[in-house]
């Protein structure tokens, strides 16, 4: 009651604090378990499958070594073509990808670097005008996501640094799919001087519906 009074007095809703920070953590809980399943309980996720078959690492650069910062521009072009063509043909040439999700680092690394002489080409966009998606007449999505770094084969999770992982996928229900489902609460209890409700959810399993149009790239 106390706490009702004071929260009151300075125009915040407990009920709304506390509801917010319960979404929050159903929202990072179904975050971690779309991209990366739950070890604890034998299933993975969209990044980490080991039903994808069509994994590899990126080629060397010219330099020897596969980090996207040490490759020219047209050699990052010519990973992301490589995984395209690879997932694409994995799919019998039927379906296309048309999502890349990268680590923060890479992605960022791509939208601050200039490869105009006029200073306003990033080799995001270039990537995002050659690609062979685009040039089929689709159009095709490059975002970042935070649980690719490490998670290529021999690194480790959330560790930069290591070894960093890409992917390629068709982003339609009908290949891939997550059974979402909202916070439900049941009816609100008196209990003496206290208010009870009690918030649930369920928490599902990603869907690979057509794993073959997903393809993962290592090492860069």
């Amino acid at each position: 009651m106390r706490e009702l009074m004071s929260a009151q007095k300075l125009g915040r809703s407990i009920d709304e604090q506390q509801f917010n920070a319960m979404r929050m953590k159903y929202q990072m809980d179904v975050d971690e378990n779309v991209y990366i399943g739950d070890k604890d309980l034998g299933f993975y996720g969209l990044l980490n499958a080991p039903i994808v078959e069509n994994t590899s690492n990126v080629a060397n650069s010219k330099n020897g070594t596969p980090q996207w910062k040490t490759k020219t521009p047209r050699e990052i072009l010519a990973d992301v073509n490589e995984l395209l063509n690879a997932t694409w043909k994995a799919a019998g040439w039927a379906v296309m990808p048309n999502r890349i999700l990268l680590p923060p680092e890479q992605f960022g690394y791509l939208a601050s670097q200039i490869v105009s002489s006029a200073g306003n080409r990033s080799i995001l966009s270039y990537l995002l005008e050659n690609n062979i998606c685009t040039q089929r007449g689709g159009k095709l999505e490059i975002l970042p996501v935070k649980w690719l770094i490490g998670l290529g084969a021999g690194g480790t999770l959330g560790h930069l640094g290591t070894v960093d992982r890409m992917i390629a996928y068709r982003n339609e229900y009908e290949r891939i799919r997550y059974p979402l489902t909202e916070i439900q609460r049941t009816p609100l209890e008196y209990r003496s001087l206290f208010q009870a409700a009690t918030y649930w959810c369920l928490l599902g399993q990603l869907e690979f519906v057509y794993p073959a149009t997903i393809g993962y790239r290592d090492g860069i």
